[in-house]
């Protein structure tokens, strides 16, 4: 997926992530992606906002991806093609 933003690394030892960030984490995909993701998903960890800004912990998302894993739901939780779903 071709996107005009630029990617913003997550700086070691980092405990929150942008929703840019964590559409980067899932293969680059989309905001509505995300927003979908939000919706339909209710074990998608939710953001913490900071004024209008929203963030993820970075240790919810992997525990979230852990999970998905073992339930052989990874297929279905990351990358774009999961949009289509």
């Amino acid at each position: 997926m071709t996107t005009n933003r630029r990617s913003t690394p997550v700086p070691p030892g980092a405990t929150y992530i942008s929703a840019p960030q964590v559409c980067d984490r899932y293969g680059g995909v989309s905001h509505m992606w995300l927003e979908r993701k939000l919706k339909n998903d209710r074990n998608f960890p939710r953001p913490k906002y900071f004024g209008r800004l929203r963030f993820w912990k970075i240790d919810e998302l992997e525990a979230y991806e852990r999970n998905a894993a073992a339930a052989g739901q990874i297929a279905e939780t990351v990358g774009p093609e999961a949009e289509n779903r």
